[in-house]
């Protein structure tokens, strides 16, 4: 671990950008390419809500891909959508070989559903498609980076998983208040983090008990 700068003061609930700035005081002006595969991954992650970009969040909150009817709601004759009610998802947090995954599976009746459907009736998604609209959220090696944090790191690899932690906490509770979110399951950033802080290393047996545990069988209506 690099010596710390005397004049590098990390805030209280830092930034990104802050984190990032320092890393670099404590690593003569670089950032360890390791740090910043698990940075841009939050970076990434913290753009969902603020860019422009297509995501599985917009897309699950973009009214016209609701079903108005099953949902109870008029469309105006400028196009305004106002439903009743909002289109039920699951979500589960995991941790597997890639790092870290928020994904987000939608209801049929009361099944969880993990497979391309268009308009079916029961659905209330006009459109699901797991490929655009499953992982809301990936941090890379996010699940190794705590391990090498406790092995070696120092207190900014300790800001950035915090951070991370507060990043999926954050888009959670947007998914709350714009979709009705039945359930939020898994592995959370802070559980995976208090396991490798008690056990200090992580063996295949504990990885395992990390992961999320298996949806529920898909049906096809």
């Amino acid at each position: 671990m690099s010596k710390q700068n005397s004049k590098a003061k990390l805030p209280v609930n830092p930034t990104l950008k802050e984190i990032n700035w320092y890393k670099k005081q404590l690593n003569w002006g670089e950032l360890p390419p390791f740090y910043h595969m698990v940075a841009s991954s939050l970076a990434e992650s913290e753009g969902i809500l603020s860019h422009g970009f297509d995501n599985a969040v917009k897309r699950m909150i973009d009214k016209r891909n609701w079903h108005v009817e099953l949902l109870g709601g008029t469309i105006s004759h400028s196009g305004i959508i106002d439903c009743e009610k909002k289109p039920r998802i699951a979500l589960h947090q995991i941790f597997t070989d890639r790092g870290f995954e928020l994904h987000a599976f939608p209801l049929v009746k009361d099944k969880q559903i993990d497979q391309y459907i268009s308009d079916n009736k029961y659905m209330e998604f006009r459109i699901w498609d797991p490929y655009t609209m499953k992982i809301v959220l990936r941090i890379n090696q996010l699940h190794k980076y705590m391990q090498f944090f406790f092995q070696r790191g120092d207190d900014a690899d300790k800001a950035l998983i915090i951070y991370s932690h507060k990043i999926v906490y954050k888009i959670i509770e947007f998914l709350k208040k714009e979709l009705n979110v039945v359930s939020v399951k898994g592995v959370s950033i802070k559980e995976f983090y208090d396991l490798c802080e008690k056990e200090r290393t992580v063996d295949q047996d504990d990885l395992a008990l990390a992961r999320l545990i298996s949806p529920e069988p898909t049906s096809k209506e």
